[in-house]
C-alpha cells in the first residue's frame, strides 16, 4: 500500500538506486564462480551438449529407417571434426551437418574410414555396432551403439 511522504521525509534519489544496484551488482559478480561454458577446450558442459545433440541424430536416423522406410546415413567425417547426415536416392542430400566446436573431436572403433552408420528396418546397425567417442582436453564420452538391437547408450561420468 502506498503512502504520502511528510514534508521532512525524503525518499531515495535516483542516483542513489543506481548506486545501491551498481554495489549489489559488483558482489554478485565477485561471488559467482567462475564458468568453463564458452571454452569448448575445457567444458564438461558442452561435450555433455555435443554428446547428446549427436545421440539424438543417431536415433533420428534409426526411426526414419525404421518407420518411414527412408535410407538415411549418419557419417562421421574422416577429419574427426564433424558429421552429417544424407539420404540417398536419385539425388544425394544432405539432411543435417554439425561441425564440432574448437577442442572437441570424434573418433570411433570400426577401420573405416568415414564411418557410415545406417539402420536395417528392424533397427539393426547396419555396420554392426560401434562405439563413437567424443573428446576435448580433459574428457571423454563413450557413445555404444549395440549390434542387434541398435540401441544407443551413453558411457562416461557425466
Amino acid at each position: 500500500m502506498w503512502r504520502v511522504l511528510k514534508e521532512n521525509e525524503n525518499g531515495l534519489t535516483f542516483i542513489e538506486l543506481i548506486t545501491v544496484v551498481s554495489i549489489f551488482s559488483i558482489i554478485v559478480l565477485i561471488t559467482v564462480p567462475k564458468t568453463d561454458f564458452f571454452s569448448s577446450k575445457t567444458s564438461q558442459m558442452r561435450l555433455r551438449m555435443v554428446a547428446n545433440e549427436l545421440i539424438s541424430d543417431i536415433r533420428y536416423v534409426q526411426y526414419k529407417n525404421i518407420y518411414e522406410n527412408e535410407s538415411l546415413y549418419l557419417i562421421l567425417q574422416s577429419d574427426h571434426k564433424g558429421y552429417y547426415i544424407k539420404k540417398t536416392g536419385t539425388m544425394v542430400k544432405k539432411v543435417k551437418t554439425k561441425i564440432l566446436p574448437d577442442g572437441i573431436t570424434v573418433y570411433w572403433n570400426i577401420n573405416e574410414n568415414p564411418l557410415e552408420i545406417s539402420f536395417s528396418n528392424q533397427g539393426a546397425p547396419t555396420p554392426g555396432g560401434c562405439t563413437i567417442s567424443l573428446l576435448n582436453s580433459n574428457k571423454k564420452i563413450d557413445i555404444t551403439i549395440l549390434p542387434a538391437t541398435g540401441r544407443v547408450m551413453i558411457k562416461g561420468n557425466y
